[in-house]
């Protein structure tokens, strides 16, 4: 009898488990591992096509932006791998980098709340240990579903992040930076007049 019954509420475990949404059958699996390696191993391979690996991959504290093991924000930092890459190169994977990293990271982890990816200088441009970002892009939960990441443009991207920014409770769900140096390439130029225009 006891075997029986072991037997059934083993099956009923299981079946609640396979009952649970996607990701939340371990908790562990809400959030991304929270060191760089790990995630260099999920990413790199993504983003090496695209001349880049990752640098630095953390989850960070929403209140404080510290490095926090239990965080739900995720931040991803990409250098390129060859020896030179120009500001038009910079542009032009801006994109394609996030593409890579959107939606996937809030549909396979439930957890995170928010995301950014940076594009570092080279290190023979500035070989620091945190160099600042040549661009960036912040999406948050709330905005995921704002533009369709499959075909999304740069002056989509462009646009949204103007429409976000435009009011105080949604500024900071979508924001896109660029250096002040890529202001002038023709292609940024043109995807910003593409962004006015609606």
């Amino acid at each position: 009898m006891k075997s029986r019954r072991a037997a059934v509420l083993a099956v009923a475990v299981i079946a609640m488990i396979g009952a649970l949404p996607a990701g939340a059958a371990a908790p562990e699996r809400r959030l991304p591992p929270p060191d760089r390696e790990d995630l260099a191993s999920i990413f790199d391979p993504k983003v090496e096509d695209l001349g880049f690996r990752t640098t630095r991959a953390r989850l960070q504290n929403l209140d404080t932006y510290e490095i926090d093991p239990k965080g739900r924000h995720l931040a991803i930092y990409l250098e390129p791998t060859g020896d030179e890459f120009t500001d038009a190169e910079y542009v032009e994977a801006f994109t394609e980098t996030t593409r890579v990293f959107l939606p996937l990271v809030f549909n396979r982890w439930r957890g995170l709340k928010s995301f950014d990816v940076c594009l570092e200088p080279l290190p023979s441009v500035d070989a620091s240990e945190e160099p600042p970002a040549v661009t960036q892009i912040l999406v948050t939960r709330k905005a995921i579903d704002a533009v369709d990441w499959d075909t999304v443009t740069l002056a989509e991207l462009l646009a949204t992040a103007d429409e976000y920014g435009q009011s105080q409770d949604t500024a900071g769900d979508f924001y896109v930076y660029f250096l002040a140096r890529l202001d002038t390439l023709p292609e940024l130029v043109d995807a910003r007049e593409e962004a006015a225009r609606g």
